[in-house]
């Protein structure tokens, strides 16, 4: 053994860590054996006051009932507590290992048989086993011997000969016991130890931002459920960066990334006490702020934090500047759940990019219905006619093994004679907020199975729909009495759900989405890897098909990580027979990247942008003929 692994073994013996996990392991242990001695010694204490009387009877039946009381009291009272220390275990095991050397003692001191002397021997057996430490062990273990050949010493030479092997049979026997508990316990601790680290590290892995190092989505919203559960007033504040995505198209990911991680190194530095960070996805951001401030007190945080992240960053030889928007919520008075804090604080920073970018926003629930009468978006589409003015354009899914698009996903689109046409992120949202989603859905719906009838037989239309949509039973048992009177195969239909669609009410999801798949409808789980628990939702969902998040696709070029993680999913998808597609492709060299990672599908531009339901078809026509055509070429060459 060299000098540094030598080194490197006490320190591990003396870890603090260790040795209370030594403690904890033992302290069973001399819990289970002091209630059984206890009564034992109450039973010596009965027995001594048959058998003996005057001053032999005060002095054993003291000694023994002295001990019975404090075996218990050590039991209930020392050993009782959750964190036992290592030092007062030790300390424990040598009281109790006195007692009983003092009880055995004392009775060969008034009454010396011979016979009896196998106590002793006995007594070193039990000391291997409530002695925690190789010390203790050896402090009682030594005494007890040493009285063995005290008392044999008065024997005849024979029996004193005997006595003397038995004892040292005993030292060995004693000392051997004690190193297989403690090795066996020793191996049990070191296991449990390095089970603990591993699961600390990926509870951090998991918890953790990859690109920026702070919270991520799942870590936060964990937090904000503890600080819900123990009533806790904070206020959530959710920023949001203005201008970031013309950066990263302009100067590249690799800027844009840097830039991010400059802006969070920027927030943080302000070091505000009861303040964290934590990143939700792309260029949004949010703070908990632990205690009962004031508005006036949030909005003079939420200024700081705009006016810290707004200067100009200094990245790879340039200025750049972004600018930031924030919306801030409050627990209690603003919501009482995360999803509903999520949401005003959501709200609020909608409020702020539309009307005072650059500014904080306090979600107002004197002014909510007000607020959101006065959206536009809002109070079209309670107006609007929209059985007229909502269509589809459907974008392809390629396989890359049959060399043709095997399916479409269907992309609401909403064009209004007021407002033009309207971007589907912000509407969705506003039909979600003002619980019109269900009717737009419905609307949608009926068009996409209306077209997907015209289309061939082996083409499927993917759907998505929102968190209401799969909260609601009727409304899932609408749909699917939709598509038994279409008279179309359910297999051809594929709804998808995302997982912040799914974390509003994951119980009622999952068997929203049973109902759909036994049904014999598809079921993917759209933008995976974007926050919360993606890999736990594909052992707790019905789940086909897994679409891997754009973020991670468009970092396959230049990041070594981001191509082993979708690698990595690939291959986890065929191993657990689900369907994968890659989103957002849209260059060839990154095609050319994840064709040797053999993906199942693809969904990007570089097949096909969204389309209109007749160019949709044109192109199942085009690629139809061309499949008939090279059919023709073999058949003619053959």
């Amino acid at each position: 053994m060299t000098l540094a692994s030598l080194f490197a073994f006490f320190k591990t013996r003396n870890d603090p860590v260790r040795k209370q996990a030594m403690a904890d392991a033992y302290s069973p242990i001399l819990r289970a054996i002091l209630l059984p001695l206890s009564a034992y010694y109450v039973f010596i204490t009965w027995a001594h006051a048959q058998d003996e009387t005057g001053l032999n009877f005060i002095l054993l039946g003291s000694v023994s009932a002295i001990t019975a009381v404090s075996y218990f009291v050590i039991r209930q009272q020392l050993l009782a507590r959750d964190r036992v220390t290592i030092d007062r275990l030790e300390l424990s095991g040598l009281l109790i290992n006195a007692l009983l050397y003092l009880n055995v003692l004392g009775y060969f001191m008034l009454h010396f048989e011979p016979s009896k002397l196998v106590y002793f021997a006995l007594m070193a057996i039990l000391f291997s086993t409530t002695g925690v430490t190789f010390r203790s062990i050896l402090l009682s273990t030594i005494p007890s011997m040493a009285t063995l050949y005290w008392f044999a010493s008065r024997l005849p030479d024979d029996l004193f000969h005997q006595y003397v092997s038995i004892g040292v049979a005993t030292a060995f026997g004693a000392f051997g016991m004690a190193t297989l508990l403690r090795k066996a316990i020793s191996r049990q601790v070191d296991a449990r130890l390095l089970a603990d680290q591993l699961a600390a590290k990926a509870h951090r892995l998991a918890d953790t931002d990859m690109l920026t190092g702070i919270p991520n989505r799942r870590a936060v919203f964990q937090k904000i459920d503890y600080l819900i559960s123990k009533r806790r007033t904070f206020w959530m504040g959710i920023f949001d960066l203005d201008g970031f995505k013309a950066i990263n198209d302009v100067y590249g990911h690799v800027v844009g990334d840097n830039l991010l991680c400059a802006v969070v190194g920027r927030a943080t530095a302000l070091n505000m006490p009861g303040v964290s960070f934590g990143r939700i996805g792309g260029d949004e951001f949010i703070a908990i702020v632990v205690g009962d401030l004031t508005e006036t007190e949030i909005e003079k945080f939420g200024t700081a934090v705009i006016a810290a992240i707004s200067e100009p960053y200094p990245v790879e030889l340039m200025d750049l500047s972004v600018g930031v928007s924030a919306g801030f919520s409050k627990f209690p008075c603003m919501g009482t759940s995360s999803a509903q804090l999520y949401e005003k604080a959501d709200f609020a920073l909608y409020k702020a990019k539309a009307h005072r970018r650059g500014r904080c926003v306090l979600f107002d629930t004197a002014e909510d219905e007000e607020m959101k009468q006065a959206i536009a978006i809002e109070r079209e589409l309670r107006e609007g006619d929209l059985e007229n003015e909502l269509y589809l354009l459907f974008q392809p899914q390629f396989s890359p093994s049959q060399q043709r698009v095997v399916g479409f996903e269907a992309l609401a689109r909403w064009q209004s004679p007021k407002l033009g046409l309207v971007r589907p992120d912000l509407f969705i949202r506003a039909a979600e907020r003002s619980g019109h989603i269900r009717k737009v859905t419905d609307i949608l719906f009926k068009k996409g199975l209306t077209t997907l009838a015209k289309w061939p037989s082996d083409i499927s239309l993917s759907f998505n729909l929102s968190g209401k949509d799969i909260s609601d039973r009727f409304f899932i048992l609408s749909l699917l009495g939709q598509i038994m009177r279409s008279g179309i195969s359910p297999s051809r239909i594929e709804f998808e759900i995302t997982e912040t669609a799914v974390m509003l009410d994951i119980e009622t999801s999952k068997t929203m989405l049973a109902a759909l798949r036994g049904s014999g409808c598809k079921v993917a789980l759209d933008d995976f890897g974007s926050g919360y628990s993606s890999f736990e939702y594909l052992d707790q969902l019905p789940l086909d098909k897994v679409k891997i998040d754009r973020s991670f696709i468009r970092k396959v070029s230049h990041s070594t990580t981001s191509r082993e993680i979708v690698a990595g999913i690939i291959g986890l998808c065929s191993k657990l027979d689900l369907r994968c597609v890659l989103e957002g492709v849209e260059t060839e060299g990154e095609m050319e990247i994840l064709a040797k990672l053999q993906p199942d599908l693809i969904q990007g531009y570089l097949y096909g942008r969204p389309m209109s339901a007749e160019d949709a078809m044109q192109k199942i026509l085009d690629q139809d003929n061309h499949a008939e055509h090279k059919l023709d070429e073999y058949t003619q060459s053959a």
